[in-house]
């Protein structure tokens, strides 16, 4: 129902992911660490409803501090939060695959850019 609401008369949404969102156990590498975070699966699962469920026009990621960073710990789940949205866009059919995977078995039905069924 929030997305619903929040996106009411719009035709797509630009994300501006906040990595300071996440508790700073788990990205200490920025400029305002927040103590009682979001765990990453949260953050991510949150990110994948808004991905599934809303034409996005673009992401930006923001606040990860190289500088302060702690074995890369942020700029990983930096990484990961744009690979998981990047496949959360294509499983959704907003980005098109340009070839089939070699792993999908020939018999199956399925079609270059094209949506998964």
């Amino acid at each position: 129902y929030a997305i619903e609401r929040a996106t009411d008369g719009t035709d797509c949404v630009y994300i501006s992911f906040d990595i300071d969102c996440i508790d700073a156990g788990f990205v200490p590498g920025t400029g305002w660490p927040e103590p009682g975070g979001l765990l990453p699966r949260e953050a991510l699962k949150l990110l994948e409803l808004i991905v599934r469920n809303v034409p996005v026009c673009g992401l930006e990621l923001v606040e990860v501090s190289p500088p302060y960073d702690i074995s890369d710990m942020t700029s990983l789940m930096a990484a990961r939060v744009i690979c998981d949205t990047m496949a959360h866009l294509v499983v959704s059919g907003q980005l098109p695959r340009k070839e089939k995977p070699s792993w999908i078995n020939p018999t199956c039905n399925m079609q270059v850019d094209q949506a998964w069924r």
